[in-house]
């Protein structure tokens, strides 16, 4: 369904209150003309994400459906009101000439027809419609936990697209700073150059540099820009739609759990787990559901009966019974047993999947546990490569000032300190990543860092 965009932006906007439309640019600027970008928040995407993704919109009418096919079974508990009428034209009227005394009586008339209605209350089936109710409501919890472990799952995949839209962004400012400082390297060298201490080749050596880091830069905006392209199409936004994403606090937050108390909380709240448990439950009861077949079913019924046209004879018009209708089936070459075999293998089935998800869930999130705590170790690492780069290019830069540095070292200083600033960016984002995806892994949905 093709929607405007600004009915898109709008319906947004009111369910994350976080959307702002920027200020737009000069009108005479054309590359400002097409459209003006929306500033969103990661907190704002999350809550779009959650309101208008489709996985969401799909799980929902699982939901629905899964509701009506337990309203449906449970109405089999109540009396079933049926009516059938009938009518016929024969090509003749039947009379018998009985004789004088009694004169012709009809036997049939020519436009004949009755009119039944009858009332149905099943007895002993009430026992299987329990069960089958009971089951239908397990597979609802069952879509109900898929539906609430997409959300999480979704707001996860869209908090890390946020956070790789800004970690290219950085990257893009980083080769930016390293841009302006190769160019007053430059600048530097060139005045070296006329006063006869460098040589020709130390400047096309910086501007060689400068060629690589220029590109660089223009690879990480057409990274972030198809990052931001991504996060829109998360968020259920038409394509083309420009987003301007908030800074957000990298200071990395503290694990929130150790490692046994994030597998005891997963075990305990992760949609896997009630999934599992709701289809254990609904096989379990599916078999009881097969075996109850090999009951009779027991009804009271009660049949009104009126005739359009009545005979004589002592035929009546009207007529009503009321009694107990019984349905065995007492052979049906092995049908029952199958399903009931079939039913049984589900169940088991069922029971072990439910097992093995407790362990799969421990195994993964010790495993993400284990990742988030290597990051946040990481981050230590980088940060002190981080300060020893800054103080070797300080160094270097102070000693190409006064001629006593080649280019080539100075390039090196350069290079080794924009790799670490580069580090140091991808850690800190890479550990909220990995600090996130835990979250996710015990079942909470992600909590976004604060906007800066």
């Amino acid at each position: 369904m093709k929607r405007s965009v600004r009915s898109i932006l709008l319906a947004v906007a009111v369910a994350a209150g976080h959307l702002l439309p920027m200020r737009p640019a000069h009108a005479d600027d054309p590359a400002a003309q097409p459209r003006a970008a929306l500033k969103i928040t990661m907190s704002g995407a999350i809550d779009a994400a959650l309101s208008h993704n489709p996985e969401l919109a799909i799980a929902a009418e699982s939901i629905v459906a899964a509701n009506a096919r337990t309203a449906a079974d449970a109405a089999l508990r109540l009396p079933v009101l049926d009516v059938r009428a009938n009518a016929f034209v024969w090509n003749r009227a039947i009379s018998v000439d009985l004789g004088a005394d009694i004169g012709t009586i009809t036997i049939r008339d020519r436009l004949t027809g009755t009119v039944d209605v009858s009332v149905t209350q099943p007895l002993t089936a009430a026992l299987v419609i329990d069960m089958l109710v009971s089951r239908d409501r397990a597979a609802t919890e069952a879509s109900r936990a898929q539906r609430d472990g997409l959300r999480v799952d979704i707001a996860y995949r869209t908090a890390q697209a946020y956070l790789g839209a800004l970690q290219a962004r950085t990257l893009g400012q980083v080769a930016q700073a390293t841009l302006q400082q190769l160019d007053a390297d430059l600048q530097h060298a060139k005045i070296l150059l006329q006063a006869g201490t460098l040589q020709r080749v130390d400047v096309l050596r910086l501007e060689v540099e400068r060629a690589r880091v220029e590109q660089q830069l223009l690879q990480a905006d057409t990274t972030a820009l198809e990052a931001r392209r991504r996060l829109a199409r998360l968020l259920g936004m038409p394509d083309g739609t420009e987003l301007a994403l908030a800074e957000i606090d990298t200071t990395p937050p503290p694990l929130a759990w150790t490692e046994d108390e994030a597998v005891l909380r997963a075990r305990r709240d992760r949609a896997d787990v009630r999934v599992a448990h709701a289809n254990r439950r609904a096989a379990e009861l599916g078999a009881d559901v097969s075996r109850a077949g090999y009951l009779p079913s027991i009804s009271l019924v009660g049949v009104y009966s009126r005739a359009i046209h009545t005979a004589g004879f002592g035929n009546a018009a009207e007529s009503a019974y009321v009694g107990l209708s019984v349905d065995w089936n007492l052979w049906d070459w092995g049908k029952r047993a199958a399903e009931v075999e079939g039913s049984r293998a589900l169940s088991r089935q069922a029971r072990l999947a439910e097992s093995a998800v407790a362990d799969q869930i421990a195994v993964d999130t010790r495993a993400r546990w284990q990742e988030a705590r290597t990051a946040q170790a990481t981050l230590e690492v980088a940060a002190r490569g981080l300060t020893a780069a800054v103080e070797a290019q300080r160094l270097e830069a102070a000693r190409f000032a006064q001629g006593a540095a080649t280019t080539v070292e100075v390039v090196d200083a350069e290079t080794a300190l924009a790799s670490a600033q580069a580090q140091a960016v991808i850690s800190r984002y890479q550990y909220l990543v990995a600090w996130m995806a835990l979250g996710r892994e015990v079942g909470a949905v992600p909590t976004p860092p604060q906007v800066r």
